[in-house]
Parts: structure tokens; C-alpha cells; sequence
């Protein structure tokens, strides 16, 4: 047997591991007398090296075992797989010489004490037929290489170009198909989005302020006490908002980017289901768990993130070959912020997550239908999605959104615009969800100011003898409340109350004028 029946026999083995076995092909040397292959028909993958040699000496095998696991090692890296093992195949005409078992019965580990190893096996042109491959049964192959005996050095010669070109074509069309995943569409719907958002922006500055919290109410933020009372618009309202010019402009960036990427993959009209669904599901958890007023499209970009998981679950080589730790890491890292960071809204983040998720195996991959599965998501989505809206509404208010409403009055306050001011305050005080005494005190007591500033002494005295049994230790309520009785004439009451607010604060100047002018008045009658 010569080289070129060597060459051939070489690759028949690889044509029949591409092409009839669908395996990958990693790399072909440039004198096309080495392969490397990836085995990924399932778990658990390996990584498979044929090479064709012709060894007189057994040293000439250790220094190519030797320097394959330095190559080795950088495949697996390269492959994100360093859990694989890799099995050096070696075709040769004839084995060494000399004694060479040692080097091919010993495999050698990637690390001390690690399980994955590196094995070599040699196979001589002698073992080789069309009914039996040495490691036919250990690889699970459907089938044995088929070995075929040409007539002729011509024919010979012909068949091996065919070989080569038909691998070479199955690995470049399976890399083209895999290309083919990652830009199915185009990002037009995510540039639609950006630009509504940063328009949504300019408007809500234009008239207000996108970190004041009346301004992004009043365009449509989530906050809980509004939807209680049937906005539920605002779930999906919220995702055009904003809050801050750097919350913006990381939505935008992570937008751009993400949105992108899973725009390309599932197409326009499918992304555009994934979007909405996860910000619905982000704004839905954001209610449920979060009171406080929130707006951003955050919901709806995690969900891109699920979008891209699912990618993985039905792609798990191609994704971890490509995007896979990049974008697990970087989900970490948002997930663990949300977590340490207070004012991150991390039910949205988790939500939309899920939501993304479920809305892809939903709609499916292009060109990957199956009913039963996306049937199966749907309704397990929507009932997932009904559960959660139960439990939002179910729930009892413990008051901390109604905070939103005090500060909102006291900026109108701030503004000398007191008749705008009351109904914020007035909506505090007659929540029944409202347990913060401290909150409930500083309601009380800006009505009680809003009455003196209209002179309306009876209602002031109500609102601030409600703000002082709330809290005692409040010196502006006790004092205030001493000046309305001054004002009703209440001269004596008036003293008593403003002994109590001195002991708070004895050296008030306004508290000793105000009891020295008593004095006088208690005196005079």
C-alpha cells in the first residue's frame, strides 16, 4: 500500500464522519493531512483528531502525541469545551518499529488529577474494511466508512479530490446554515424602539422632568395605585419611559445591542412579540413586587436575554461557541446589581427574563415550528402571567407608593402652588393602606398648613391635632398647631399647646415672641 491509498483511506474516515455522521469539522491542516473534529451529534461532546502519519519509530509517535496535546488544549479553549476529551486517531500504514505501547495504552490528563484526558489510537491500513472500524462502536457511528478499492492510480487520484471536496463543502454549508441562524432578519424594529424612547424622552423634559416623579406619572410610569384604579395601560406605557439621562442612554446602548441580536435571529414580526410580552411580564412583576414608580424598558431587554437563552437551549454547541459565557456573564452582572442596588427594579428584570424566555418558545425559532411544544409554552405562559396579575391585585397595599403622592405635593409646595398640593396629600391620609405614621403626620401637617395659608383655622386645628397625636416629637405640628389656636383666639389653649412645643424646642425665637404676645393677651383679659 502506497501514500496515496494511505490519503485515501484518510479520507474516506473523515468524508464518513462529516458527511454521514454530521459531525464538525474544527480545522483541516494545509497539506490536508490533518483533521480536527467535533463530535457534537450529542453529550458528552469530544474532540476528534485524525491525522495520517507514517511511523518507522516509536519516538516519532511520542513527539506527535506530545505536541497534539499542546494543540489540544488550545482547541478546547477555542471551543469553550474544556470538559471534552480528545482521542488522537493516527492512521498509518505500518505501526513503529519498536515497542510503542506505552504511548498509546497511557492517556494523558489536561490537569492534575482532572478527568478529561487525551487518548491515542493508532490504526493501521491492515485494520480497516468495509466491515469493521476499531472504534466504530465506542463513537455510536449508524454505520462502518465504506472503503472502496480503486482500479486504477487515476481513479484513485479522482475519488480522493472528491473526497476532499465533498467535505470540504459539507463543513463550509453547515457553517454557512449556522450563519444563516444569527441573521434570519433585520434590526428594523429595534431602531423603531430606540427612536420612540428617546423621543419619549425629549417630551417628558420638555414638559417636566423624567427623574421628577409627577412628570413620569403623568405620561404613563407603573405605579401601583393608579393601576389599582384600571390604568392598565401603563404596563406596557412605562417601557417608552425613562428616568435620568444615563438610565436612558444604558437602555439604549443595551437596546441596540441585544435587541438587535435577537431581532436578527427570530426576524421583525416574532421579535416584536418577544419585546412586548417580556416588557408586559417585567411590568407585571414590577407590580406585584415593587411599589415604588418605575418606568424603563428594562423589562423588555432582559427579555431579550431570554431570548437569546432560548437560542442556547435549542443551540446549546453554537451558542456556546459564539455568544454563550458573554452573554451569561453579563447577565450575571446586571442580576447581582439588581440585587445589591436598592433602587433597581429587579422584579422587572427577573420577569422580563422569564417573559422573553417563554414568549420565544412561544413563537418559536424561524424555520423550527413545532405546535405542540409552542402550544404547551403558551398556555404554561399565560397562566403563569394570570397567577402573577392574581396574586398584584390580591395583595395588600402596604402604603409605600402613596409616598410618591407626598412628594409630589411637596414639590408643588416648594412652588407656592398649595391648592395643587392638597389632592396629593389628601390621597395619603385617606388611603387605608398607609401604616407609616411618619408619612401619615407630614400629610396632616402640610394640609394644616395649606388651611392657614386660606385662613381656614378649623380645618387647620383638625389636621394638625391629627399630626401631633401621630407624633409627639414633632416641634413644627406642635407649634403650628399652638399658633392656629392664637388665630381662633384660643388664647389660653394656645399657651399650653406652645409649653409643649418649647419643651421640644425651648429656644425657638418665633415659639418666644409667640408666648410673650399670649402673655399679654391672657393677662389683658
Amino acid at each position: 500500500m502506497n501514500r496515496l491509498t494511505l490519503s485515501l483511506r484518510f479520507w474516506e474516515i473523515v468524508y464518513h464522519l462529516v458527511v454521514k455522521e454530521k459531525m464538525r469539522v474544527i480545522h483541516i491542516s494545509e497539506h490536508s493531512n490533518e483533521v480536527w473534529i467535533e463530535d457534537d451529534r450529542k453529550e458528552p461532546y469530544q474532540i476528534i483528531r485524525l491525522a495520517q502519519k507514517d511511523l518507522d519509530w516509536s519516538n516519532q509517535l511520542k513527539a506527535d502525541v506530545k505536541k497534539t496535546h499542546e494543540r489540544a488544549r488550545q482547541v478546547r479553549k477555542q471551543l469553550g469545551l474544556r470538559q471534552a476529551n480528545v482521542v488522537n486517531v493516527i492512521i498509518s500504514p505500518y505501526p513503529p518499529v519498536d515497542d510503542y505501547s506505552q504511548t498509546v495504552d497511557q492517556p494523558l490528563p489536561f490537569s492534575a488529577g482532572g478527568k478529561q484526558q487525551q487518548r491515542t489510537i493508532l490504526v493501521t491500513l491492515d485494520a480497516l474494511t468495509n466491515t469493521f472500524f476499531p472504534l466504530a462502536t465506542e463513537w455510536k457511528l449508524h454505520a462502518m466508512p465504506t472503503f472502496i478499492e480503486p482500479e486504477s492510480v487515476e481513479e484513485e487520484e479522482s475519488m480522493l479530490r472528491s473526497l476532499r471536496y465533498a467535505v470540504q463543502q459539507s463543513s463550509e454549508k453547515r457553517h454557512e446554515d449556522e450563519r444563516k441562524l444569527f441573521f434570519y432578519g433585520k434590526p428594523v424594529f429595534t431602531y423603531i424602539m430606540i427612536s420612540c424612547i428617546l423621543v419619549m424622552y425629549a417630551v417628558v423634559e420638555h414638559f417636566g422632568s423624567s427623574t421628577n416623579p409627577q412628570s413620569l406619572i403623568t405620561f404613563g410610569a407603573k405605579f401601583n395605585p393608579l393601576i389599582l384604579e384600571g390604568e392598565w395601560w401603563r404596563f406596557f406605557s412605562a417601557m417608552f419611559l425613562h428616568i435620568g439621562i444615563l438610565h436612558l442612554f444604558m437602555n439604549s446602548l443595551a437596546l441596540f445591542y441585544l435587541g438587535g441580536a435577537v431581532e436578527r435571529i427570530f426576524g421583525t414580526t416574532r421579535f416584536i412579540l418577544i419585546y412586548f410580552l417580556a416588557g408586559l411580564s417585567g411590568s407585571v412583576a414590577s407590580f406585584a413586587f415593587n411599589e415604588n414608580v418605575s418606568a424603563g424598558a428594562s423589562g423588555a431587554i432582559f427579555g431579550c436575554f431570554g431570548a437569546l437563552l432560548y437560542f442556547g437551549f435549542r443551540y446549546r454547541r453554537l451558542f456556546f461557541r459564539t455568544m454563550g459565557m458573554n452573554v451569561i456573564v453579563i447577565l450575571v452582572i446586571n442580576l447581582a446589581f439588581g440585587f445589591m442596588v436598592p433602587m433597581v427594579d429587579n422584579g422587572a428584570h427577573i420577569g422580563g427574563l422569564v417573559g422573553g424566555f417563554v414568549a420565544s418558545a412561544i413563537v418559536g425559532l424561524p424555520k423550527h415550528k413545532n405546535q405542540l411544544k409552542q402550544l404547551l409554552a403558551f398556555f404554561g405562559g399565560i397562566a403563569a402571567l394570570t397567577a402573577l396579575l392574581y396574586y398584584a391585585y390580591d395583595q395588600e397595599e402596604t402604603g409605600d407608593s402613596y409616598a410618591v403622592y407626598y412628594q409630589i405635593g411637596i414639590e408643588h409646595m416648594r412652588s407656592d402652588q398649595f391648592e395643587e398640593a392638597r389632592p396629593y396629600f389628601e390621597r395619603v391620609v385617606h388611603s387605608e393602606s398607609v401604616r407609616d405614621e411618619e408619612l401619615l403626620a407630614q400629610s396632616y401637617f402640610q394640609l394644616g398648613s395649606i388651611e392657614i395659608t386660606v385662613e381656614n383655622y378649623g380645618e387647620a386645628e383638625s389636621y394638625l391635632e391629627n399630626t401631633v397625636e401621630l407624633s409627639p416629637e414633632f416641634f413644627e405640628g406642635q407649634y403650628n398647631l399652638a399658633v392656629v389656636y392664637y388665630y381662633q383666639g384660643k388664647y389660653e389653649r394656645a399657651y399650653e399647646q406652645l409649653q409643649v412645643a418649647k419643651e421640644l424646642n425651648p429656644d425657638h425665637e418665633q415659639a418666644i415672641e409667640l408666648e410673650e404676645e399670649l402673655s399679654r393677651h391672657i393677662e389683658a383679659s
